[in-house]
C-alpha cells in the first residue's frame, strides 16, 4: 500500500504492528435483528472498547454508529454488498453502496462479502474487480469477506483448504488488500492454509458462530504465529454476555505476540 491507501489502512489496524481486531456488524441485513444487535444502541458499548481497531457495517448502521460517537478513533469500513437470507439466491450478494457513499460517510475502507460456491463465482469476481477499480482513485483499501463451498459438497479439510487458498489468491490477484476467511475445522491446519499467502495480502480470521472465549483466543494466537493480522469477529463479541472480558483478553494476546 502507498500514499492515501496506507494512511487509511493505518486507521483500520494498529499502524505499529499492522495487526487489528475488526468487528463486523453487517449481520442485520442478512439475518435480521439477531441477538446482541437488536438495535444500534445495543452495539455501542462493546464497539467503544479500546481493543476494537475497526468496524464493518452497512451504510445505515455505519452512519448511526458514527453519530453515537462509538467509532471515534476507529477505522470505519463500509460493507458494499449483501443479500437477505430469505432470498432465493442468498449467496449472490448484490452491490448496495457506492464509493461516493463511502466518502460521504468518512469510511476508511470498503468491504465485499463473497461466497464462492461455483454458482456465483463469475459474479463475485466481476463485482470484486469493479469495486477495486472504483476504490483505487481514492486510495480506499478493499477487504474481502470470503467463503468457499465445494460444488459437490465435499467438506474434507484438504478440499476446503485448497479451495480457500484459491479464493485468497484470486482476491489478491484482483487487487484486494485484505481478506477475512473462516477458521478451518482444525487449528493445526492454519499454517497450511496461509503458507505463502499471508506475505502478499493481510489475512484475518472470522469467528463464526458463538464459541468459547478460549477458542477465540486460540484462533488469534495460531493465526498471528504464521503471519495473519488478527481477527474479524462479530457474534463472539456482541453476543458475548461479557464482551469486555473477551476484548480485554484479546488485547493482551495481541500485545504478547507484538513483544514476541
Amino acid at each position: 500500500m502507498v500514499g492515501a491507501k496506507r494512511n487509511r489502512w493505518s486507521r483500520v489496524v494498529h499502524h505499529q504492528t499492522g495487526q487489528g481486531l475488526i468487528i463486523p456488524v453487517d449481520h442485520g441485513l442478512t439475518s435480521g435483528p439477531i441477538s446482541g444487535m437488536e438495535s444500534s444502541d445495543s452495539l455501542v458499548r462493546c464497539l467503544s472498547h479500546p481493543a476494537v481497531s475497526a468496524v464493518v457495517a452497512h451504510k445505515g448502521m455505519l452512519e448511526r454508529l458514527a453519530l453515537s460517537g462509538c467509532l471515534l478513533g476507529k477505522g470505519m469500513i463500509l460493507q458494499m454488498n449483501g443479500m437477505m437470507s430469505l432470498a432465493t439466491q442468498p449467496n449472490r450478494k448484490e452491490l448496495l453502496a457506492t464509493v461516493d457513499t463511502a466518502l460521504r460517510l468518512g469510511a476508511d475502507a470498503l468491504s465485499v462479502d463473497l461466497v464462492f460456491d461455483s454458482v456465483n463465482d463469475a459474479h463475485n469476481l466481476a463485482l470484486l474487480g469493479s469495486v477495486v477499480d472504483q476504490a483505487a482513485p481514492y486510495g480506499l483499501p478493499v477487504l474481502v469477506m470470503a467463503k468457499y463451498f465445494h460444488a459437490g459438497g465435499n467438506t474434507s479439510s484438504e478440499v476446503t483448504i485448497g479451495g480457500m487458498r484459491r479464493v485468497i489468491r484470486a482476491a489478491w490477484e484482483l487487487g484486494a488488500d485484505a481478506v477475512k476467511i473462516p477458521r478451518p475445522d482444525a487449528i493445526a491446519d492454519i499454517p497450511v492454509l496461509l503458507k505463502g499467502l499471508s506475505s502478499d495480502i493481510d489475512v484475518f480470521f472470522a469467528g463464526g458462530a458463538r464459541s468459547t472465549d478460549e477458542e477465540t483466543l486460540e484462533l488469534l494466537s495460531a493465526g498471528l504465529a504464521v503471519g495473519a493480522k488478527g481477527l474479524c469477529v462479530g457474534r463472539n463479541v456482541f453476543q458475548n454476555p461479557h464482551p469486555e472480558h473477551l476484548l480485554g483478553a484479546l488485547s493482551a494476546r495481541y500485545a504478547q505476540h507484538a513483544v514476541a
